[in-house]
């Protein structure tokens, strides 16, 4: 009989993001960004560690100074997935859920979500989070990456700008591309083959990790989560965040959770 996946979350950080320099940093609610993230992470429930995955000694300290636990990794990385599978060698576990650094706004049960889809089909290599589109606008905003999904749920293709498809795709929904969200799910296989594959066209173009995996034809599943809440990849999006927690009642409750912290004094999950 097959043991259980055990599932590990890695957070991937650093300080020199191109769009928004130290960000993981950027304090909201007198929390450091990372640690909203974290402690979200935290409220799973489901997962065998938590851990952040950075280059950066300052997000190192402020991570164990509100007591969790980092994984120092290389500073040439080239993107977040090369930085989760170095980090990931040395955690035990069978699969990985990378946590983006900037999905703070992300739902606890969400990522319940994504670790029963990986104990659903644990030989599945890769999984990443999706949303429907909400605006037209999105289309063509670069901050979103976008996918095409197939009818099985299978992901086709990413893309930052799908606005020439705006007119000519359903209105409800605009079906059936979707909305990439900053988490995603890997077999521990698929992350120890990770490095050696070649960076592709389409990743280096769009600066999209998922594009790698698509372009050396592995197969990658959406799992839908219940909202599309947006993350911070660039200044202009930090307001949009706190007007979600100040006037999103579920988004209120979990910052509230955060806040006090309690759950931190129960051992939650080995963060």
């Amino acid at each position: 009989m097959r043991s259980r996946p055990r599932v590990a979350a890695v957070i991937p950080a650093r300080l020199a993001s191109t769009r928004f320099p130290r960000k993981p940093l950027l304090e909201l609610y007198g929390l450091p960004m990372i640690e909203h993230v974290r402690r979200r992470a935290l409220l799973c429930r489901r997962f065998s560690d938590v851990v952040v995955a950075t280059c950066d000694q300052e997000i190192a300290r402020v991570v164990e100074h509100y007591g969790g636990r980092c994984v120092m990794t290389a500073p040439t990385h080239p993107a977040a997935t090369d930085r989760v599978a170095e980090a990931a060698a040395s955690l035990d576990c069978t699969h990985v859920v990378n946590v983006q650094g900037d999905e703070i706004l992300i739902v606890p049960s969400d990522l319940e979500r994504m670790v029963h889809a990986i104990e659903a089909s644990p030989d599945v290599p890769a999984w990443n989070a999706v949303a429907p589109i909400e605006d037209a606008r999105e289309l063509a905003d670069h901050a979103i990456v976008k996918c095409v999904c197939s009818a099985s749920g299978r992901i086709l293709f990413c893309s930052r700008d799908f606005s020439a498809l705006a007119s000519r795709v359903n209105p409800r929904g605009h079906e059936p591309i979707r909305k990439i969200l900053g988490i995603l799910g890997y077999s521990r296989r698929l992350l120890e083959r990770y490095p050696a594959l070649s960076r592709t066209p389409l990743e280096l173009a769009e600066a999209i990790d998922q594009s790698r995996l698509l372009e050396h034809d592995l197969p990658l599943h959406s799992v839908t989560f219940s909202a599309g809440y947006p993350g911070i990849n660039e200044p202009r999006e930090a307001e949009l965040v706190k007007r979600h927690l100040e006037e999103d009642a579920a988004q209120q409750a979990i910052l509230q959770e955060i806040l006090r912290g309690k759950f931190l004094l129960h051992g939650a999950a080995s963060g």
